[in-house]
């Protein structure tokens, strides 16, 4: 059940929907970063870890003025798909320091402070699913640097994440 521990497949299917945000910028960033993709790929999965805490954190302080969590839970989750949706292929390029590379970390990330919400809302733990989606951001974000001479366009793995949010919340709100 989602309740207590998430199972496997809905966890790395946040993940991967969590990293399409980095894989897309990988993708867009990969040949004006030469030398830089392990840092920015270690930095996207390290904030892509931190941020679900921070938001099951909140989360948790919140859930008890909120009287129906999974409806709450389903409306971030969809929102965030939606979002992700509409912003696809809205990335400029920047000039690759360590200052843009923990800005970009910070704004990919952002949606998993959100989905962290989303998961103390539901009750599920928090430390096992926040090293998944780091890790897992941390491997597309390398993926995405490695196809960046092959791929033109990494929107489509942003409107595939954002699809695979929407589900994964409406499968929260059907109890499934």
């Amino acid at each position: 059940m989602f309740i207590y521990l998430m199972d496997l497949a809905s966890l790395l299917l946040i993940a991967l929907a969590l990293s399409m945000d980095a894989f897309a910028v990988a993708v867009a960033e990969g040949m004006a970063s030469k030398g830089r993709e392990f840092h920015m790929a270690l930095s996207f999965g390290i904030f892509q870890a931190f941020m679900p805490l921070i938001g099951w954190m909140a989360g948790m302080n919140a859930k008890r003025f909120i009287s129906s969590t999974s409806y709450l839970a389903f409306l971030i989750l969809f929102l965030i798909g939606i979002k992700m949706i509409y912003e696809a292929g809205e990335m400029e390029r920047m000039e690759i320091n360590t200052t843009s590379i923990i800005f970009l970390s910070i704004a990919t990330s952002i949606d998993a402070m959100a989905v962290g919400v989303s998961l103390s809302l539901v009750g599920a733990k928090i430390l096992f699913p926040a090293a998944v989606i780091g890790m897992v951001t941390f491997m597309v974000s390398m993926l995405g640097f490695f196809l960046s001479r092959k791929i033109k366009k990494g929107y489509m793995a942003e409107v595939a994440g954002g699809l695979i949010l929407m589900a994964i919340g409406v499968k929260i709100l059907l109890g499934w």
